[in-house]
């Protein structure tokens, strides 16, 4: 999934629910969650085209979580489908903090309240 409106075309269909929604609603919604007032780079046209062939190609493909709708151009999530989550293992565990407790560690990006 290397479209960088995924999330966003995923959550809003995961929120309109199995009746899902046509590609301008979509497109419009994602818009507005990225477009701002000095924000000039992104313009609606880049999204809609870039949602509309994003959906259509996953639409076809069995292991997307996006179908078809009954009416042209209408998308939702498949039914019974499971999101499937990156789990980011970027932190590495240094030696000295292996033997601790978790209640003995203390994140170092987070301040203590003790």
């Amino acid at each position: 999934m290397e479209n960088p409106f995924y999330n966003d075309i995923y959550e809003i269909l995961q929120a309109k629910g199995r009746k899902g929604l046509p590609v301008g609603t979509i497109a419009k919604l994602v818009y507005n969650r990225h477009a701002g007032l000095f924000n000039t780079a992104i313009s609606y046209e880049r999204v809609y085209q870039n949602v509309r062939f994003f959906l259509w190609a996953q639409a076809g493909k069995a292991s997307s979580p996006f179908t078809c709708g009954s009416d042209r151009g209408w998308y939702a999530l498949k039914p019974n489908f499971a999101r499937q989550m990156r789990i980011d293992f970027g932190k590495n565990r240094t030696a000295d903090t292996e033997g601790q407790t978790t209640s003995e560690r203390e994140p170092a990006d987070c301040p203590s309240l003790f």
